[in-house]
């Protein structure tokens, strides 16, 4: 080796040193957090920073299937002022009660016992054993064990055991520049819970040490009485959980009219298009709702169209308002009243457009292969109003009007049956002629009118949105065929 090698040797090694010095002395003088010991923070608030709801911007559960020991999630994220779904294509989250009782308590969560594992335990394995029976193992990477059947089980014990034995319910819960305000495992009940009490073991993902807080208090008992939801099943994986199910938002006993379109068809495919197949339809009627009494309601059969021979529409000539099958429009309008979301799918921004400006039918006539995925098509025009030269929107499954007493008019077409669900469009808009037919005269339609077209607008807006899928047996309460309909 000559001379210069070796001065370039002993060169490196000792920048090497002198940057091992320099790294030693700033781990040792480097400013430091206080070592705070678990038990020095009994007392204490768990998540001192998060005290307002308003800080979130989005919120994470992970759990585990007790029944197939896989891992399962949901998040909500905040968008504007509401709260929407990830997973349901951005649909409202609009069951505030369920999201209140989750964030509610984590704002107040105390320290009442704390485990410091390190102190308990001697190695990781035994730090694990603890988490495990604490129910506090990281969902996010937790494998199931399954303990065989041995001659001590007993002949009544489930055939499925508990592949979730041991794994947490981990939250996350973001601000708006991402930071987490709540970072938490809840496990097991703790010793200290009862009838009236849920307290629970938890710990931080990154800390071994183990906590005890109580989830119960008067924001998370249940309205009017004094119990309580223990804290990990007021939390759900199941979107539907969530949102607000109720599809129209409406009370039975303000329908005034309801009229049944009567007709099915399917919507198949032809070189040119899309094209409405098997047609068939005995026609269609209107029915007005009275009241006979303050508990009771009767149906008369105000209109009535029936499918001519050849192939085209006839008025019905003198009707007979007594014709109207009381019972079956009294169930029809109570699942009406009832009808509930099962799941939704989000609309082209197209065909989205298109229903808040009032779905005409020219214009979804240019939306036909968005339509015809779910079992809609326009047809050449409605039966009860021959005059009119727009198409009209049509279901595989027929279509209902509403008229309420407020004068808005809710339109429900209903589309394909898939699997046990059922596709459903939805419209609405103010009708003053409607209105005219429940007010006692133009001061009270003058007066009421504004109030009944912003509703119309935002329920309108609520529906534009959104192929709902409603459950097939709903449907078949309000199907409305006329056969059903007429005595």
């Amino acid at each position: 080796m000559t001379n210069s090698s070796k001065h370039e040797v002993l060169k490196s090694a000792l920048i090497g040193l002198v940057a091992l010095g320099a790294l030693v002395l700033w781990l040792k003088f480097q400013p430091r957090l206080p070592d705070v010991k678990p038990q020095e923070k009994i007392g204490q608030k768990l998540f001192e920073k998060f005290n307002d709801m308003e800080q979130m911007t989005k919120i994470e559960f992970v759990g585990v299937d007790p029944a197939t020991g896989e891992t399962r999630s949901l998040a909500l994220t905040r968008s504007g002022d509401e709260w929407v779904l990830p997973s349901m294509s951005n649909f409202p989250a609009g069951n505030s009660r369920r999201l209140a009782k989750v964030v509610a308590p984590l704002m107040q969560l105390s320290i009442l016992s704390a485990i410091d594992s390190k102190d308990a335990s001697a190695n990781a394995r035994q730090i694990t054993t603890l988490h495990q029976e604490c129910g506090l193992l990281n969902p996010v990477n937790f494998v199931p064990s399954v303990a065989p059947r041995g001659e001590d089980t007993p002949a009544d014990a489930e055939e499925a055991p508990n592949l979730a034995q041991g794994a947490a319910l981990a939250i996350t819960i973001e601000g708006e520049s991402g930071e987490k305000l709540v970072d938490l495992l809840v496990g097991a009940r703790a010793p200290e819970s009862s009838a009236t009490r849920d307290a629970r073991f938890v710990r931080l993902p990154n800390e071994d040490a183990v906590y005890t807080v109580d989830f119960t208090g008067d924001s998370t008992q249940e309205e009017g009485t004094t119990e309580f939801t223990e804290f990990p099943n007021r939390i759900s994986f199941n979107p539907i959980d969530w949102i607000d199910p109720d599809l129209l938002m409406i009370s039975r006993w303000d329908v005034l009219f309801l009229t049944s379109r009567d007709y099915q068809f399917n919507v198949g495919t032809k070189e040119s298009g899309f094209a409405v197949e098997n047609f068939a339809s005995p026609g269609a009627a209107v029915f007005r709702q009275t009241p006979e009494n303050s508990l009771s309601r009767v149906w008369s059969l105000t209109r009535r169209v029936d499918r001519s021979a050849d192939g085209g529409w006839q008025e019905v000539q003198a009707v007979d308002p007594e014709s109207a099958n009381n019972e079956a429009l009294n169930d029809a309008a109570d699942a009406l009243g009832a009808l509930k979301i099962v799941d939704v799918r989000q609309k082209p921004e197209a065909l989205a457009t298109i229903f808040m400006n009032g779905a005409h039918g020219s214009q979804l006539a240019t939306q036909p292969e968005s339509l015809a995925d779910f079992g809609f098509a326009t047809l050449d025009r409605d039966p009860l109003d021959p005059a009119q030269i727009e198409p009209m929107l049509g279901g595989e499954g027929g279509a209902i009007d509403l008229v309420m007493k407020n004068g808005i008019k809710i339109t429900l077409v209903f589309g394909r049956k898939f699997d046990d669900k059922r596709a459903c469009l939805a419209t609405a808009f103010f009708d003053k002629e409607a209105l005219a037919q429940a007010a006692e005269d133009e001061s009270e339609i003058a007066l009421l009118a504004p109030e009944a077209q912003r509703k119309a607008a935002l329920k309108n807006e609520r529906f534009a949105k959104w192929f709902y899928l409603i459950e097939e047996e709903s449907y078949q309460k309000i199907k409305f065929r006329m056969k059903d309909v007429l005595k």
